[in-house]
């Protein structure tokens, strides 16, 4: 059984990741709406949803909204920390701009593991509170410098 973001495929990644944030929202995934979510056909994702279904990673019935088992939530827990960390470190540390981070985000938490999730996450933690302020204004010149760039 598949139980890490990276044993699935992209597209698996994708639509758990939507039905994930969809099920923060409304506490359950309506076909219609992931279909919007990911521009994508009824018929696909109703497929889709018959698959993760099989995997034990939602709850699916034909014509009812997908809930999220438990081993789902954690996958999509994981795929939204992943994207959250990485849109962080781009904006925050590499200084890219918001709009463009998002975007990057989207692509790279899907080739990312756990690991390099965490490691991101401790650096960023570090840069912000355990760096002195010569690594700061380092930090800074760098980031200004590519704005020139």
């Amino acid at each position: 059984m598949k139980n890490k973001p990276e044993q699935l495929s992209l597209h698996q990644q994708q639509y758990m990741e939507t039905i994930y944030s969809l099920c923060q929202r409304e506490k359950h995934a309506h076909t219609k709406d992931i279909a919007e979510e990911l521009n994508v056909r009824m018929p696909s994702v109703t497929e889709a949803l018959r698959t993760l279904s099989d995997m034990g990673l939602i709850n699916y019935q034909v014509r009812q909204a997908a809930t999220l088992t438990q081993k789902g939530f954690d996958i999509g827990s994981e795929l939204n920390k992943r994207h959250k960390v990485v849109a962080v470190f781009f904006t925050d540390v590499l200084g890219i701009d918001a709009d463009n981070a998002e975007k990057y985000a989207c692509k790279v938490e899907h080739v990312i593991d756990d690991e390099l999730r965490k490691r991101l996450s401790d650096y960023i933690a570090f840069l912000k509170e355990g760096v002195n302020m010569d690594t700061k204004k380092q930090l800074m010149a760098f980031r200004e410098n590519r704005k020139k760039q």
